[in-house]
């Protein structure tokens, strides 16, 4: 009799042993379950405007303005009305800028070469829904680039679209020395 009884407490101690080792897989399979592996979240989420510097330089032989890539000994770029250095490189001229994502006006300030320019920028800006997870991104529309024409001759908007940093979106001609 005390055999039995000592038996059916094992069965029962198995028995809640089992009960615990089941309730710990369903909570881990629910924690694994819950998990969103949501794929827009793993999209490169960064928007900025991409730049690239060209020089015109005026050929007499041929009497006329030849373009070709002005690399600066160093260009050092930052926002107006922000005292954080957005960029700073040493013989670079591609560039990805940053768009003001509240407001329709980007200004920046760019130092290269000595002289400094001001670029501005009117936008257009659009939130674009991920999830609810991810948020939105703001994606830009660019709609003028105006210099300020110190150092800087002209700008040329090649891609309005900004969705992305893979693209030059916005090319910058500078005055040869």
């Amino acid at each position: 009799m005390l055999l039995r009884k000592n038996e059916n407490q094992l069965k029962k101690l198995l028995n809640i042993f089992e009960m615990r080792k089941l309730l710990i897989l369903v909570v881990f399979a629910l924690l694994f379950i819950a998990c969103n592996n949501d794929t827009e979240c793993r999209q490169e989420r960064y928007v900025a405007m991409g730049i690239k510097l060209f020089q015109t330089k005026f050929d007499a032989n041929e009497e006329a303005y030849v373009v070709s890539d002005f690399t600066p000994d160093s260009i050092t770029i930052y926002g107006v009305d922000n005292d954080s250095i957005l960029y700073y490189k040493k013989q670079n001229n591609v560039f990805d800028l940053p768009l003001r994502k509240t407001e329709p006006i980007s200004r920046f300030v760019l130092y290269a070469n000595g002289y400094y320019d001001t670029i501005t920028v009117f936008h257009e800006n659009t939130d674009n829904y991920l999830s609810m997870e991810c948020g939105c991104v703001v994606f830009a529309n660019i709609k003028a680039v105006i210099p300020t024409n110190n150092r800087i001759d002209s700008a040329i908007i090649r891609i309005p679209e900004v969705v992305n940093v893979s693209a030059t979106h916005v090319e910058l001609y500078y005055k040869a020395d």
